[in-house]
């Protein structure tokens, strides 16, 4: 409709609504071929298997939109002819896309072996090439290996179904979810005036792109008895060459943008599992599970020794970085300003002299400088995630309920950055308003104001069931009638003032203005609660199961 504020539509003297035509074609070809070779012995069995995989995509789609409606009185979308000034080129889009080759074939091989029913070894690798990198690094070698021995099977401890103890290393491949980002990206440039036609460089070439590699060591011990069951799981995790976009040196690639092969990861982590029968009886039972999961990620190697990274965006705030990336330290520092909770007289926030030096400096310009005002606001990665599990039993009813928690990370409110400052010259939204605004703020800037510790407890999932004692007669036609009643995300236990106090793990753009999100996150910026994340909801169903 005319009257809708989006991107300042209404506001504006040209564009009053919009109609949106799209549509998209993308295509898919597979073929996939193995053999398997099985063998028993007298002890011992093994299955190899070998293969060939090759699959091709293609995509292409196109988009046109009109606006400048005269008025409300029908959707002009059925009716585009009338716009108002469309001869006269009021408001008129169009663009069309389509995919660069895609081809990722693979040779592949698996050897499985099994010893006494107590002793598994896998072994495995994987030979692949994709057009979505450098001519001359598409292929890559992917192999692994794993051992597993049940002591059990050799110990026979009393009461113990299950001592097993493994260990793995596997090496595998990843992508990027777009393709062509090897070859340079041209926008087109039409010269209404001279009829005339150029183009000018979007994204540079990246000849040099080449797999992004995760090597991976798994150490796991899996125990049980008839009524405990325990899994532990570390691991160590490397990740090279992985795949970002990053602002370049303009003079050396005739652009500011192109993704590379930014540097190395590691990742440190463990998780446990816990679960346990509480109460074991024919008419009464219950069990209930713990998971536990931490870890941290370091940045070993960087292209550059430190950067900033997770512009806030537009309206103005394009410039402003959010996240700290410096080689050698963890991931998902949130860096920036520290607001004394002091308000001057022009409307701005007041900022603490961090270092102590006597002179205050918090431009964006001098983020990464020595002196500069900044500090860690909160970190983007939590302390540990837990989870807890539980099955009930009595009677006829059933109960279950999941909660799940996340602890220790901190969260960028972008719905209050935005929304919330009393800018005067905002018109086309309502100011948001949580127990942390201040009215006396009228300029948007970002700080430590903005940045919110994100624990939580939440029930996930609950339900609750009732199964039927069934006559004779009504056994004739069913085995079992059960009545069930299920919620989803119940209720959450938090502090964060945001819609969805989720740890955010990677940041997939601005989304400003309501833009499209993009569609290659960025690993190195997490800790963003962005604007383009929709409201949860709760939800309810009943249900009815019959058995025939």
């Amino acid at each position: 409709p005319i009257t809708s504020h989006f991107r300042g539509g209404a506001a504006g003297s040209v564009r009053k609504g919009e109609a949106r035509f799209f549509n998209s074609e993308a295509k898919t070809q597979l073929f996939e071929a193995y053999g398997t070779y099985k063998g028993d012995f007298e002890k011992s069995n093994l299955t190899l298997t070998g293969g060939y995989s090759y699959q091709q995509s293609e995509y292409k789609d196109n988009f046109f939109a009109i606006g400048d409606f005269p008025d409300n009185q029908f959707d002009y979308s059925n009716a585009i002819e009338y716009a108002q000034d469309l001869l006269e080129a009021g408001y008129i889009q169009a663009n069309s896309n389509a995919s660069p080759e895609d081809k990722i074939i693979a040779f592949f091989g698996r050897a499985n072996f099994t010893f006494d029913d107590a002793v598994f070894v896998m072994a495995s690798v994987r030979h692949e090439g994709s057009t979505k990198l450098g001519e001359d690094n598409q292929w890559g070698t992917f192999p692994a290996f794993g051992v597993g021995v049940d002591l059990n099977n050799y110990l026979e401890l009393d009461n113990v179904d299950l001592l097993k103890v493994r260990v793995g290393y596997g090496v595998t491949g990843a992508l990027p979810n777009q393709n062509g980002l090897s070859r340079e990206i041209r926008n087109i440039i039409y010269d209404s005036s001279s009829g005339a036609a150029s183009s000018t460089l979007a994204r540079a070439a990246n000849p040099d792109l080449k797999w992004e590699e995760k090597a991976e060591t798994n150490i796991g011990i899996e125990f049980s008895t008839p009524r405990f069951s325990a899994t532990l799981d570390i691991y160590s995790r490397e990740v090279k060459d992985f795949i970002i976009e990053r602002t370049v040196d303009v003079a050396e690639f005739g652009v500011d943008r192109r993704f590379e092969n930014a540097g190395k990861l590691s990742t440190e982590g463990l998780e446990l599992v816990l679960n346990y029968d509480f109460v074991k009886k024919e008419d009464f039972s219950y069990n209930s599970g713990i998971v536990f999961s931490t870890y941290k990620s370091t940045l070993d190697e960087y292209v550059v020794e430190a950067e900033t990274r997770g512009s806030l965006g537009s309206p103005g705030q394009n410039s402003t970085n959010m996240i700290l990336v410096r080689e050698g330290e963890e991931i998902g520092q949130i860096w920036g300003p520290v607001f004394t909770g002091e308000v001057d007289s022009n409307g701005s926030q007041v900022f603490e002299d961090v270092n102590g030096d006597g002179q205050l400096i918090t431009g964006q310009d001098n983020a990464l400088d020595d002196d500069v005002d900044f500090a860690v606001l909160g970190k983007g990665i939590p302390d540990f995630e837990i989870g807890w599990t539980n099955q009930l039993t009595y009677k006829n009813w059933e109960l279950n309920a999941f909660f799940r928690g996340a602890f220790g990370h901190s969260l960028i409110n972008t719905y209050r950055a935005f929304f919330e400052p009393r800018v005067g010259s905002q018109t086309g939204y309502n100011f948001v308003n949580t127990e942390l605004v201040n009215p006396a703020i009228t300029n948007a800037e970002f700080s430590s104001l903005y940045v919110e510790k994100a624990d939580f407890f939440r029930l996930d999932n609950l339900s609750v069931a009732y199964n039927f004692d069934l006559n004779e007669n009504t056994q004739k036609y069913f085995k079992s009638i059960q009545v069930s009643l299920a919620a989803q995300n119940v209720f959450t236990i938090t502090d964060y003032t945001g819609n969805d106090p989720d740890p955010a793990l990677q940041d997939f753009g601005t989304g400003s203005n309501g833009d499209f999100i993009g569609s290659t996150p960025d690993p190195l910026a997490p800790g963003i609660d962005r604007r383009s994340s929709y409201f949860s909801s709760r939800g309810f169903s009943l249900g009815v199961l019959l058995k025939l």
